[in-house]
């Protein structure tokens, strides 16, 4: 499961051309909204928001606590504007998820172990898909899904989608017959005739 992140929100106020006061004292203005949710004005700190993005990824789950609110919102990120495009964020947008509502996403898969193709007959490994696509409950999305390669003993075992265990609850919508990962035979290097 991937691991959660917390940002702690307040409710915001200022709104318009007000908010420049916000980014002056460090707070972000966001919004969070959901499925038949009204959406909400909330202030955040500009640098929590920058440290747990760079920490966690633009992916990740994440647990908003709302002053005043008794429970925290599952939200993921929805949108990031910018200064002049490229800047500093200066306003966010969230959208809210139901826990208990599955959803689709995409994960990265991850190689683990050693392909005796590769060790033993001095093969090259031929990643194939990197990412996935995943339909699983908000708070099940793994932050990766390892792929043993160890079944690669020749060149002409392959890996395929279909070969992959997802973890409990999280179910593959990539077509199973996508290669994730084969091994190629070794370059034979030719003589040069003269």
């Amino acid at each position: 499961m991937a691991e959660r992140v917390t940002i702690e929100a307040a409710p915001r106020s200022v709104v318009g051309k007000q908010v420049k006061h916000l980014r002056r004292e460090g707070r972000l203005p966001a919004n969070v909204y959901g499925r038949g949710l009204p959406s909400r004005a909330i202030e955040i700190d500009a640098r929590e928001f920058a440290r747990t993005i760079k920490s966690a990824g633009l992916r990740a789950m994440i647990e908003l606590r709302v002053t005043g609110e008794p429970n925290p919102r599952y939200v993921i990120l929805r949108g990031i504007a910018r200064a002049h495009g490229t800047g500093e964020p200066i306003h966010v947008d969230f959208f809210q998820v139901d826990p208990e509502r599955p959803i689709t996403a995409n994960v990265p898969l991850r190689l683990v172990g050693e392909a005796p193709a590769v060790r033993d007959l001095a093969g090259t490994l031929l990643p194939g898909i990197e990412i996935v696509s995943v339909r699983c409950r908000p708070l099940d999305i793994p932050d990766t899904i390892p792929v043993d390669i160890a079944p690669l003993k020749s060149f002409d075992s392959v890996l395929t989608v279909g070969d992959i265990v997802p973890p409990p609850g999280v179910e593959i919508l990539t077509d199973p017959s996508v290669v994730v990962a084969s091994v190629a035979k070794p370059r034979i290097r030719g003589q040069r005739g003269g």
